[in-house]
């Protein structure tokens, strides 16, 4: 590797199409949904990636290959879409059948089907034997034709009528010319260009950015038809192409010579296999370097990974809202304690129970939770055994108030069963559409803000400033989980937690994000500052809000360090409020 900066250009269309995206969350619902008759099963592989469909495995979700078999729950006809004979048996063989055919594949068939009812042929530009070929072929009625490539047109039959579709990931170059010897040779034929819009993008993209970079990496499944187009169009226009399928086929040493790398993906690519991709390229990079980045993230490797920072933010806001409450005099080492050990042990255990797939985003983290797995419950759980204990020292409420919620802790993530399940549509709680983000701001609030106004006791409390202090800290929290969530969207989904992220898309949780922000501003200089509820310190506190609306900047930007620096960074907003609380104390 040479001594030179390495700069990484990721394509704004890599990643899900709207079809596969669609896809997958239809068969996602039915697997988190405990009324769907099981087993469920996609007729074909859902999507061209391996590593998804090994997810959709463990979840229950099995790929079933050939014909159909007698006696299957559900059954998902995948986005590619199935012949019409195919629906049928289909549809006598199952409980349930979810039509997740892509609505662009399903618009190429209905041409075919219109066109050749009124005796036209139908060409079908694309390549033989694709599912989407096949079930485009099986509604011309038998009038239909492939061609792969334009050359093939040579060897047409003479046809009187002839109306031209395309597959919908065709390479747009290929349609055109086989479109334009199509048209010489029968003239007056009717060509509907039905290629997929998202995927012309994608294609004109990879083309532009192919031209702009010294070399390609192409993320995706090795047997997708799209994904390979891509590699082939980015080959052709004479830049190096590597084509793989995760992040542990890359050719680093090749890779490193380079200075100006492209990345892009098929559509049936996930978001975070392509950002394992670009970490495994940057953190390798960095490494080899020992570049200030590398050095700083080994130091917050273990605090970052054992949620040991996040349980001192717990602290360092409790410790903030304890002074902006204000609470006079009171066990305040006790409440910092009670936050830390608590918020430590519950994203602990959390984090435990899924770490399983917990790679998928964060492949790092995933492997140090499934090397340690035994120690880290063990330590969960220590941590859930001292908060109890240091709430017990506090008094009985913050007492039953801990065990309350180490108790919905674990409900969250209980399995309700084949009785209650269907009844209410969800497996269990954590399936309930931002359940994630509510509940864990509740803990934070209740745990940084409540718990140690109750400690304190006394008439002295403010209750008004108390309640500012919760609603601060629960904006705090959920600012900071919904952020996380917009990142680890798909991979949350595949887990099955239907976070906010998930279920508003991200242009509304942008929208979230900046009232979220808007509303802590709100709460600290309006409620807090000018009617007097808390303490001075309210002003300060607009500090940490300013650094939360910086980092949701970064985020949007794609400025926001990945792993271990970005989460630091995110956390570190309550450490702010920590150091503001600590400079108003000694200036008081």
């Amino acid at each position: 590797m040479g001594d030179h900066k390495l700069e990484i250009l990721l394509a704004e269309t890599a990643g899900f199409c709207m079809g596969v995206r669609r896809a997958l969350k239809l068969t996602l619902d039915a697997a988190n949904d405990a009324a769907s008759p099981r087993p469920i099963v996609t007729v074909g592989p859902l999507i061209h990636n391996r590593q998804v469909l090994e997810v959709l495995e463990d979840k229950g979700v099995a790929a079933l290959e050939g014909d159909a078999a007698k006696g299957m729950g559900t059954a998902i006809i995948r986005a590619h879409g199935a012949t019409p004979k195919d629906y049928e048996r289909i549809a006598r063989c199952s409980e349930r059948v979810i039509d997740a055919t892509c609505p662009h594949v399903r618009k190429v068939q209905k041409i075919a089907e219109r066109y050749c009812a009124e005796d036209y042929s139908c060409v079908v530009v694309g390549d033989h034997g694709h599912a989407e070929v096949e079930g485009v072929l099986s509604h011309t009625g038998g009038r239909g034709i492939v061609v792969s490539r334009p050359e093939d047109v040579d060897s047409l039959p003479a046809m009187d009528k002839v109306v031209v579709v395309a597959q919908t990931t065709q390479d747009e170059e290929v349609f055109a010319r086989a479109t334009e010897r199509l048209r010489h040779r029968y003239p007056g034929c009717l060509v509907f260009d039905t290629i997929c819009r998202s995927t012309q993008e994608r294609q004109a993209e990879a083309k532009r950015m192919a031209q702009q970079v010294e070399v390609m990496v192409v993320v995706g499944g090795l047997n997708s038809a799209n994904t390979r187009r891509l590699a082939q169009i980015c080959s052709d226009a004479g830049t190096p192409t590597f084509h793989v399928e995760a992040d542990w086929q890359l050719d680093v040493d090749r890779l490193l010579h380079y200075r100006r790398v492209g990345v892009t993906a098929g559509a049936s690519t996930p978001h975070w296999m392509i950002r394992r991709v670009i970490r495994k390229l940057r953190s390798e990079y960095d490494r080899r370097r020992r570049s200030p980045s590398y050095i700083l993230r080994l130091i917050l490797a273990g605090p970052i990974r054992a949620n040991v920072f996040l349980g001192g933010g717990a602290a360092a806001l409790t410790f903030a809202n304890w002074h902006l409450m204000p609470l006079k005099a009171g066990p305040l080492g006790l409440a910092m304690s009670l936050a830390f050990f608590f918020i430590m042990a519950q994203h602990l255990l959390s984090q435990y129970a899924k770490r399983s797939v917990m790679y998928l985003s964060d492949p790092d983290k995933g492997e140090f939770f499934r090397a340690n797995a035994g120690v880290i419950w063990l330590l969960g759980v220590s941590c859930c055994a001292l908060a109890a204990f240091l709430a017990f020292l506090l008094g009985w409420i913050p007492f039953v108030l801990v065990l309350a919620g180490t108790a919905a802790g674990l409900l969250y993530r209980f399995e309700f069963g084949r009785r209650i399940g269907p009844s209410l549509h969800v497996g269990s709680l954590e399936q309930l559409p931002g359940s994630k983000e509510l509940f864990v701001a509740l803990a934070w609030g209740v745990t940084t803000a409540l718990i140690p106004a109750l400690a304190a006791g006394g008439p002295n409390v403010r209750w008004r400033g108390v309640a500012v202090a919760i609603a601060f800290a629960f904006l705090l929290s959920f600012h900071r989980t919904l952020l996380t969530d917009m990142r680890d969207v798909e991979s949350d989904q595949l887990v099955g937690r239907e976070t906010l992220a998930g279920m508003l898309g991200e242009r509304a949780c942008k929208g979230v994000l900046v009232g979220v922000l808007g509303a802590e501003a709100m709460l600290v200089a309006g409620l807090g500052g000018l009617l007097g509820w808390t303490s001075a310190i309210s002003y300060g506190m607009l500090i940490p809000v300013g650094y939360s609306a910086v980092c949701s900047w970064m985020f949007h930007r794609g400025r926001l360090p990945e792993a271990e620096l970005g989460e630091a960074l995110v956390d570190s907003k309550f450490y702010a409020c920590g150091l503001v609380a600590l400079i108003y104390r000694a200036l008081s």
